[in-house]
């Protein structure tokens, strides 16, 4: 009977020879014993009463079932837990995606908060910095349009603070407008060679008599012989302008200021430009923070200092387009220097060039 059944098995049933080896089908009779198997010659133990999955054959055969069983119901286990297992790590994933990606949002929404406050506290910087020139230059210029000074002296001395309020507001809006050109990528550069050394003399030639017509001790100390780079002379000139600033704003002790250069040699020789002043220095942790755009390292409306908050901003943009940079260093004693560094050309090249 068994043998007749399992041959009409394979005549029948064309998956018998395509079931999986772990799956065994099995006709169990009615008193729940197996007949006939779709792996007849493979040894197999199996609880017949309780198979994988049954169901009756029908009217032709009551109580007959064909059954499927499985040969190895522990490797099914196994797979089960590893599905767990593997759903489980997928669920851990996708949790701590979630809580990175919420840091991150909270983080990015916590930044744009701190640069919008930054824009306010920018415009009402520059607000204050353009309105206070502007008085100054209208209150002196009536006072003189209107012949109300008569001592040559008092004259000239109005007429060098508009000048300086002047430049002051030159500055500002330079700052403002470079800023928004380097924001936008459209700032160009007129690389040519050039001396650093001389950019720097003239620089400070220039704004020596606003320093010490504002009391300040100016001592600059360049060296002889030049320091040949390759930069547009305007934009090193601003950087200079703008730590010279920077360093009177700040200079609330002694009223000194210094204005170094010099060649540091190595693999690699660079020029370095530093601006000394014996301020307050800038407050730890502050170091590189003082160089992003809108920060003030002190609130200047409250404290009395002027200023954009751009000024070193600039300062190093336009230095590490020239592939180099501006950093700050506290000044032994006691203040802040703040160091321009620009690689240096070919010295035989670049003398050539310079002199040409």
């Amino acid at each position: 009977m068994e043998n007749k059944l399992s041959t009409g098995w394979r005549e029948l049933d064309p998956t018998a020879s395509i079931l999986p080896e772990e799956i065994c089908l099995v006709v169990l009779d009615d008193n729940a014993k197996p007949v006939a198997r779709s792996i007849p010659n493979l040894p197999f133990r199996a609880d017949w009463k309780r198979p994988f999955v049954a169901t009756e054959i029908g009217e032709a055969l009551p109580h007959w079932e064909v059954a499927a069983y499985l040969r190895n119901p522990d490797k099914l286990k196994q797979t089960a837990r590893t599905i767990q297992l593997t759903l489980g790590l997928l669920i851990l994933v996708l949790l701590f995606a979630i809580c990175v990606g919420g840091w991150l949002i909270a983080r990015e929404l916590n930044r744009q908060l701190t640069l919008a406050r930054q824009k306010t506290d920018f415009v009402s910087n520059v607000s204050h910095e353009l309105k206070t020139p502007l008085t100054s230059i209208r209150m002196f210029s009536e006072l003189l349009a209107e012949g109300r000074v008569n001592d040559p002296a008092r004259q000239r001395s109005y007429l060098h603070i508009i000048t300086a309020e002047t430049a002051r507001l030159t500055r500002l809006i330079n700052n403002v407008l470079d800023f928004s050109r380097l924001e936008r990528g459209e700032k160009k550069y007129n690389f040519r060679d050039c001396d650093l050394v001389s950019v720097a003399r003239d620089t400070a030639e220039t704004y020596r008599p606003h320093l010490e017509n504002n009391g300040f001790k100016f001592d600059c100390s360049l060296p002889e012989h030049p320091l040949p780079v390759r930069g547009d002379s305007d934009a090193l000139a601003q950087i200079i302008v703008n730590l010279l600033s920077n360093a009177e704003k700040y200079s609330n002790g002694p009223k000194e200021i210094a204005l170094q250069a010099c060649r540091q040699d190595g693999p690699l020789p660079y020029a370095e430009v530093k601006v000394l002043d014996r301020g307050p220095g800038v407050p730890h942790d502050c170091e590189e923070k003082i160089f992003e755009k809108f920060y003030r390292a002190h609130d200047s409306l409250s404290s009395g200092i002027q200023g954009s908050g751009l000024g070193l901003t600039l300062a190093r943009q336009i230095a590490r387009a020239h592939t180099g940079d501006v950093v700050y260093e506290p000044r032994e004693g006691g203040g802040s220097c703040f160091v321009l560094r620009l690689p240096l050309q070919n010295d035989a090249v670049t003398a050539e060039g310079i002199s040409g």
